[in-house]
């Protein structure tokens, strides 16, 4: 197995377990007035769970893709940013579909393209900022390793 798929496994097993871990901190949120909560049933929690966990293997496994030296950095966000909005869309559609969440299908295509767009933008911007903070420190590392041996 290489690198990148090594990578991938174990990025979406770590997603898995944060999705998992963040399904049940809304379904606690959410309270006993939830809509799941209502007509609730150990086999629906379990799929729910199961759901909020495929949904972060899926999101947190592809961030994989960054690891394939081939592709362009513009390539590379653009595809995890497609699989992204395209496994958002699917997750609030079984909601909705399973009677877990109650929205108009235009609600729906604006709650998940609104909340998968920003987040994925105030992700990718803290990323952004966070390795070009280390590119300039390896440069600054780099010039005085230059300078020293100069002399």
């Amino acid at each position: 197995m290489n690198e990148t798929k090594k990578k991938a496994l174990w990025f979406s097993l770590l997603g898995f377990a944060l999705g998992v871990g963040i399904g049940v901190t809304f379904h606690m949120l959410a309270g006993p007035d939830a809509y799941l909560a209502q007509g609730e049933n150990l086999l629906s929690l379990l799929l729910y769970f199961l759901l909020c966990g495929l949904y972060g293997a899926v999101n947190m496994g592809t961030s994989a893709l960054y690891a394939i030296e081939k592709w362009s950095i513009l390539r590379c966000t653009f595809t995890h940013f497609l699989i992204c909005v395209g496994s958002a869309a699917v997750f609030f559609g079984l909601l909705i579909l399973f009677g877990w969440m109650e929205v108009p299908p235009a609600g729906i295509i604006a709650l998940a393209g609104a909340a998968v767009v920003i987040v994925y933008l105030l992700i990718w911007l803290a990323q952004y900022i966070s390795y070009r903070r280390k590119v300039r420190k390896m440069n600054v590392a780099l010039r005085q390793w230059r300078a020293r041996q100069k002399k």
